[in-house]
């Protein structure tokens, strides 16, 4: 992928001051300035990688890859003096996969939230490149500043409302299917954009919001990790990208980079998040291609009474 990169025509790089601020400070499916400095930081973000897996060891990002979260200020750190029992040997999932995506299903169908489902246009490139905008946000986690929403504060507000340890999937894919009426690609890219905006943190266990969220794994040593990676290869699947083989990639990645170090939650998650997007797409699909089909399909019936109509008065 570097190599690809590497070879795209009339790439200019930006200075690292200006990087590691850059931001977008409104939706835009299409940024050829945020495109050239996002392609910088993915080629140190693959040699970092590169590294790692050489040296099976957790090598030090480059200055590139340093930068203060967007939402720091609205989803500050708050250290508690949680007892939470961590165990990495176990895999125990708190949810059951089918039911946790009929669930996303019902928010959809559910008439009470008042929203017309779309299913949203993607984020792409400027020139076209592989591989796709949306596979390079995340593996970056920059998602929030090149592929920003504008309903991301609003949604940080409403989890800080909330107890600790009480929001769930459900809930937060609804509130957020909420805010951005009904626009299903949206929905998973705003919710992502907050919970992968601390990545680099060394205390991102204790952001506001993480604390609000459920946990997905029992014992798991990286709740933050579990519940970005979940939504990120969601939106990767969603999407229609290859998004089995991109948590297949990852699970590899972080066996020979972490060796018994790798958190077994997070890379379950990557698969669970990944095997649910692309049911989404398809049920997303389905739901508003069936309706197109019952409307032309009315419309012919509708146009077969009026022809008859017309041979029965002889016109």
């Amino acid at each position: 992928m570097v190599l690809l990169l590497m070879s795209a025509e009339d790439i200019i790089f930006a200075q690292n001051d200006f990087f590691i601020q850059y931001q977008q400070e409104k939706l835009m499916l299409i940024d050829e300035e945020g495109d050239r400095i996002l392609l910088q930081l993915f080629k140190d973000t693959c040699e970092t990688g590169v590294k790692k897996v050489i040296t099976r060891s957790n090598v030090s990002p480059q200055e590139t890859q340093l930068r203060k979260p967007r939402f720091w200020q609205e989803n500050p750190i708050v250290i508690n003096n949680s007892d939470r029992v961590i165990n990495n040997t176990q895999l125990k999932p708190l949810y059951d996969e089918d039911k946790l995506y009929a669930q996303i299903k019902s928010v959809i169908k559910d008439k009470k939230n008042g929203q017309k489902l779309s299913r949203g246009e993607k984020h792409i490139w400027k020139k076209s490149l592989v591989p796709s905008k949306i596979v390079v946000a995340l593996a970056t986690a920059t998602s929030s500043r090149f592929m920003y929403v504008g309903q991301e504060i609003p949604l940080i507000e409403w989890i800080k409302r909330h107890p600790d340890n009480s929001i769930t999937v459900e809930d937060l894919f609804r509130e957020s299917y909420i805010l951005n009426q009904g626009n299903v690609y949206l929905t998973i890219v705003t919710i992502e954009n907050v919970l992968s905006d601390a990545t680099f943190e060394e205390n991102r266990e204790y952001t506001i919001v993480n604390q609000k969220l459920v946990d997905l794994y029992e014992q798991s040593p990286n709740k933050f990790g579990d519940w970005y990676h979940f939504f990120g290869t969601m939106l990767a699947g969603y999407t229609g990208e290859q998004a089995e083989i991109i948590a297949d990639m990852y699970t590899v990645y972080r066996r020979i980079s972490r060796g018994k170090n790798a958190e077994k939650s997070t890379m379950d998650a990557d698969t669970t998040g990944a095997k649910i997007g692309m049911k989404l797409k398809n049920f997303v699909d389905e739901e508003i291609d069936g309706k197109l089909r019952t409307l032309i399909k009315k419309i012919i019936v509708s146009l077969d009474h009026v022809s008859k109509v017309k041979s029965i008065d002889g016109i």
